[in-house]
């Protein structure tokens, strides 16, 4: 496994800024539906706010897939239009799917499915849950051993998801390798007292163990809210989605 992003800090420096050209409005990236994707491949859903997206958002996709070989070998991002376990609402739609478009650009294997954001065109309230999501996917590919990626924290919180019952058995976890112990996990989960000895055995073998990546969306807007450190390079934040941000005048505060 490639180790050199590891521990990553936050230095800010001067650099030469370019503009950004606007992608395709036909980009082969962005998914509107799951019928582009061969049935037959293993597809690794991975679900979250990117507000911005950071390196290890790229990264850590990467080294799940490296670990479970053949059954999967393609990563697609669901953007959230509004998580139901956040209390603010996030950066704009199009905004996020543009910065994620230009952080996996160099990632061949890397797609971005738009359900959650079309279904809040339609319904603007309703938070993007994702019973809803998975519910979606597996009606499109109900054949295929298709997975979605969760933290640790997620995976303590699940039995707190809407209709989790329905789909957490699909979930693969991400455990930070650098001091995170499986049994830790297990033991943890044990004692919310909702999981069985079965359920339990379920989520060990659904343990990924990845590299420590220090890259956080609540820092890197931290950065960017302050006027002499935006346009400087901030670690773990692509030069590129950078430099939309500041072009956008996003996340100034």
């Amino acid at each position: 496994m490639n180790r050199d992003y590891r521990n990553l800090e936050y230095p800010c420096r001067s650099r030469s800024r370019t503009m950004l050209l606007m992608t395709d409005p036909a980009s082969q990236t962005i998914l509107r539906d799951l019928g582009p994707v061969r049935a037959s491949v293993g597809i690794l859903f991975f679900g979250g706010s990117f507000d911005p997206p950071h390196i290890g958002h790229v990264k850590l996709p990467e080294a799940v897939l490296a670990t479970l070989g053949a059954d999967l070998d393609r990563v697609v991002y669901v953007p959230a239009a509004r998580s139901p376990h956040k209390e603010s609402a996030p950066t704009g739609g199009q905004h996020r799917l543009r910065m994620l478009e230009l952080a996996i650009r160099s990632a061949s294997n890397a797609r971005i499915w738009t359900d959650e954001i079309e279904r809040a065109g339609v319904d603007p309230a309703s938070p993007s849950y994702w019973s809803v999501t998975w519910a979606s996917a597996r009606s499109q590919r109900p054949d295929t051993p298709d997975r979605f990626l969760i933290g640790a924290d997620q995976a303590l919180s699940m039995h707190r998801w809407h209709r989790y019952r329905s789909f957490w058995r699909d979930a693969v976890v991400m455990l930070r390798d650098d001091h995170d112990a499986p049994s830790m996990l297990i033991d943890s989960l044990r004692s919310i007292g909702v999981w069985d000895e079965t359920d339990l055995e379920h989520w060990e073998r659904r343990i990924v163990q990845v590299p420590l990546i220090d890259a956080s969306s609540t820092h890197i807007r931290s950065c960017l809210a302050d006027p002499q450190r935006r346009e400087n390079p901030i670690a773990g934040l692509d030069d590129r989605v950078q430099d939309y941000i500041v072009d956008h005048g996003l996340y100034r505060g």
